[in-house]
């Protein structure tokens, strides 16, 4: 007898699953960075690497999910587009204020070199979500309709994955304006590497927008006062079908691998760029997904907040703090003259000891801000407060050096 779980169609209010998977990825991705600036390289087991590829793919699918519900409303209305705007305009800003020369006048101006300002044509992660989410966007207020823009986000998924190992070939988009072309590959140019083209990457938030559309018609929708599934037969469902994603891309991409279908650029065809290694991973990220949501479902409430769900709902903020306290903080010269923690010189114990601080860290200031949010007033006054420090110190800031 599977319980009352499997035939319990209350309509979800949230979606469990997935908020878990996001707040995970992005500590994960804490312990990503943590690990690639501080522990020293022959210390690296090539099953962590394995696994920390699945960081970006997770975060970059939660995105694509959450537009599909925050636009496609219950009723059938579509939300309105300014919100929406407004929260990838963010994105967007923070994207390339992360590659920025620096945050002073004096980086962009006195200090500022070519090669500091090439770099913010660097395609990073949040580049990559802000413009995938920018084109789902007006896919789906083009099209208004769920399931037509699930298959149209379904067949750009396939597509990108598709084109993806031909535009990574030597030579492509070569000379083109370096802010477009880091969109169409990874290939260096110019001393820039993007890490994350939309070829194939645009792929894992299509797939999680046309996950989004699936879970607001099962388990969101109401048919006759019961959604038609209940969140046990979903999550099934998804762990079902991320294992025979993961089956069949893992066998494609050792076939390919062992045919040399693209041997002028095997390395980056077999790690991101065909439609195997893009299944494989996404169906990884499913199965992890799934389990999360059914132990979430069945494990005992712990008193007090979930500091993993405050870290999802907060997913921008601690992204975008943990990379500037590794790399705007401890990384810089006086700090590490003085703890000794340079890069790439640190063993097991100590890279774990800071990554736990950072992860730490990370997630007592995601718990903060919730509070913080609960008082509107306060909330408002610290980010006027915020964004007066930051032109004060833009403007003041970095010209004695």
């Amino acid at each position: 007898m599977l319980g009352p779980a499997w035939n319990d169609s209350t309509p979800a209010a949230r979606c469990d699953w997935i908020d878990l998977l996001r707040g995970w990825a992005v500590l994960v991705m804490i312990e990503v960075h943590a690990v690639n600036v501080w522990l020293r390289q022959d210390l690296l087991p090539g099953w962590l690497n394995s696994a920390n590829g699945l960081v970006a793919p997770a975060f970059i699918l939660c995105a694509g999910f959450g537009l599909a519900l925050s636009v496609f409303r219950a009723d059938g209305s579509m939300s309105p587009l300014g919100p929406a705007a407004k929260r990838l305009a963010v994105i967007l800003l923070w994207a390339y204020a992360l590659h920025a020369p620096g945050l002073t006048l004096a980086d962009w101006t006195v200090f500022g070199t070519p090669e500091k300002f090439r770099e913010l044509s660097k395609i990073d992660v949040l580049q990559c979500i802000g413009v995938s989410l920018l084109i789902l966007q007006g896919l789906a207020r083009c099209l208004r309709r769920p399931m037509v823009f699930a298959a149209a986000a379904l067949v750009l998924a396939v597509g990108t994955c598709l084109a993806a190992p031909h535009l990574w070939q030597p030579g492509v988009a070569d000379g083109w304006w370096l802010p477009i072309r880091g969109f169409i590959n990874g290939n260096p140019d110019h001393g820039v590497t993007s890490l994350f083209p939309l070829f194939p990457w645009f792929a894992f938030a299509a797939a999680g927008a046309v996950m989004g559309v699936l879970y607001q018609h099962f388990r969101v929708l109401s048919n006759v006062n019961a959604a038609r599934w209940s969140e046990s037969r979903w999550l099934a469902a998804i762990a079902v079908g991320g294992g025979l994603l993961w089956l069949w891309g893992w066998l494609h991409a050792r076939e390919a691998l062992a045919a040399a279908a693209f041997p002028a650029n095997a390395e980056a065809g077999s790690s991101n760029t065909t439609l195997a290694s893009v299944a494989e991973r996404l169906g990884w990220v499913c199965v992890i997904g799934a389990s999360l949501g059914w132990v979430e479902r069945h494990r005992g409430r712990w008193p007090g907040p979930n500091a993993v769900q405050a870290a999802s709902r907060e997913s921008l903020l601690v992204y975008v703090f943990h990379l500037y306290l590794i790399f705007g903080v401890l990384l810089v010269a006086p700090v590490r003259s003085f703890t000794g923690w340079e890069p790439h010189a640190l063993g097991w114990p100590g890279t774990l000891a800071l990554t736990s601080a950072l992860i730490a860290v990370n997630l007592m200031l995601a718990l903060a801000w919730q509070r913080v949010r609960t008082r509107p007033v306060l909330a408002r006054r610290l980010r006027q407060s915020g964004l007066f420090a930051l032109l004060g110190w833009f403007l003041a800031g970095g010209w004695f050096r």
